[in-house]
């Protein structure tokens, strides 16, 4: 992965997330590159292929998997009367967009020959 722009998110997302201390940035650096690995598995991308748009997403999984810190393993919750469900994959919102950055995979160059 590209150092630059890694560290160049971590910032980003240091800046956006509530009550972050210095001493958490590999965490959140770590997370950064779990959800970049999510997305180029997810659209079938190389690290080379890695375009901003898709940074986008990566942020914001890393936003939605901070939330979620202490929570690991918990697909719903209820306290106190009050129920809690927790994303447990890449969201819809989020897959509808990566779905335009999705590559798709040529079988066969040639046409059927004709019978």
């Amino acid at each position: 992965m590209n150092d630059e722009l890694l560290e160049k998110h971590t910032d980003v997302l240091m800046e956006r997330l509530d009550d972050v201390e210095e001493k958490e940035r590999p965490k959140i650096k770590g997370m950064l590159e779990d959800a970049i690995t999510l997305i180029l598995d997810y659209t079938a991308r190389t690290t080379e292929q890695m375009n901003d748009s898709l940074y986008y997403y990566a942020r914001q999984l890393v936003v939605i998997a901070w939330n979620q810190e202490g929570n690991e393993g918990d697909a719903a919750r209820s306290e106190g009367g009050v129920s809690h469900t927790f994303i447990t994959d890449i969201p819809p919102k989020l897959k509808s967009g990566l779905n335009n950055h999705r590559l798709g995979k040529v079988v066969s160059f040639h046409a059927p020959k004709e019978t």
